[in-house]
This record gives C-alpha cells, structure tokens and sequence, in this order.
C-alpha cells in the first residue's frame, strides 16, 4: 500500500522522509514524495529546489519500494492538495514532519496539520 510524505526541505522534513522510507518498505511501497509550492510566493522555506530534491532522492535510492516525487503548486490550501494526493494514490498512510519548539501543541494544532489530522482517509503519522 501507499505511503505519502508531506515533504519540505528542513530537518524535520528529512526526519519524516527517513520515516515515510521506512513505513513503505514495511507496507511493501511505493512512496509518493510531495511537495507543495504556493502560487505567486517566490521566498518560502517548505518549497524544495532542485538541489533539495536531489538531496531527498539521495535518501532514498537504495529503498527497496518504488519512488515518486511530486512537486505540486497551489494558491489554495496545503493541506486540500496532500488530501488529494492521498485519495488519488489510494495511499494508506500519510506522514507529516512537524516542527518541535517550545509549544509542540501550538504546531500540532496549526490548521494544515490538524485538517489533515482529522480529514486523511488514511493513517496519519507526524513525526
């Protein structure tokens, strides 16, 4: 079954790409890497360049299951774009990296991950 990984090229977004590895490998793949990119914003720390998308497949090259990144562009939601993802790859889990700072329920409940939380027709798992 599918595994898709809401990637952005921070530490914790490799932390849930090791993860996203991992749980595929253990559900027989593939692994659908996506990363969003929001319409007309140039300057965004989630959105992967090609360097940072060479990194990621890097990680991953010697994964036993089949690989697939998606670069995505949207101007509406995050959160609407993985969810589509998710039903379009009929994927049964949905990994998200998510930032631990001094208030982690602060994050936890931020509208993308808590969307997501309560409306991925998978598993969720945030690392």
């Amino acid at each position: 079954m599918a595994v898709v990984v809401g990637f952005i090229p921070t530490e914790v977004g490799f932390k849930a790409l090791a993860a996203a590895r991992e749980e595929a490998e253990q559900r027989g793949g593939p692994l659908v890497v996506v990363n969003v990119l929001r319409a007309g914003v140039e300057e965004d720390p989630r959105h992967a360049d090609e360097q940072q998308l060479e990194i990621a497949r890097d990680e991953l090259r010697r994964t036993t299951v089949r690989v697939a990144f998606r670069q995505e562009t949207t101007e509406d939601d995050i959160a609407d774009v993985l969810l589509q993802v998710v039903e379009e790859e009929k994927a049964e889990l949905l990994v998200l990296g998510v930032r631990r700072q001094n208030d982690l329920a602060r994050h936890l409940l931020g509208l993308t991950v808590q969307k997501l939380l309560l409306s991925s027709p998978s598993d969720v798992l945030v690392v």
